[in-house]
């Protein structure tokens, strides 16, 4: 089960991570905005904050992949220990926003989603995955229809956990 949780997250974390890359590129000036409303940082750091946010998202995801890819145990244990820290503290800071400010944006990927305790528990489970990626190494010894099990599941979970938080916003009709 560990192999397929390992699996999974191998597919899944980078995914994740390229994607909110992605999604910051598409819209630049949103985590900025964001983290502003959040007013956890000095309003002039925010710019230079947000920045750090990206180039941590940028390594931690191609440095997963590029592992992956690469088929290179060591870094990618390494690459998948920085992800799920880096995860660890989004989780942290989204449990510590959402509790103390109310109806800001999350600024996650570039998305409009609010932050909510979802978005919270969305990092605490690609933490959670990030650090089984990175305690069991690279996935090895699978059949083909393992690899294509464990890259379907894998592909499943990135595609939940993308939008789990905007999947969870209450939307009221006018009426």
């Amino acid at each position: 089960m560990t192999a397929l949780a390992a699996g999974v997250a191998a597919v899944a974390v980078p995914l994740v991570l390229l994607g909110s890359l992605i999604g910051h590129a598409r819209r630049p000036g949103l985590l900025t905005s964001a983290l502003r409303a959040h007013g956890t940082v000095p309003r002039a750091l925010a710019g230079p904050v947000a920045a750090a946010v990206v180039v941590a998202e940028a390594l931690t995801g191609v440095g997963c992949a590029a592992a992956l890819l690469l088929r290179l145990d060591g870094p990618m244990r390494m690459a998948f220990g920085a992800s799920a820290a880096l995860l660890a503290l989004y989780a942290a800071y989204g449990t510590y926003v959402s509790r103390t400010r109310h109806n800001v944006p999350c600024g996650c990927a570039g998305a409009d989603a609010p932050m909510t305790g979802w978005v919270a528990g969305r990092a605490a489970a690609l933490s959670a995955l990030a650090l089984t990626g990175a305690l069991h190494g690279l996935p090895s010894g699978s059949s083909a229809y393992e690899s294509f099990i464990v890259v379907t599941a894998g592909l499943g979970f990135a595609v939940l956990l993308w939008t789990l938080p905007s999947a969870m916003i209450e939307r009221r009709s006018a009426g």
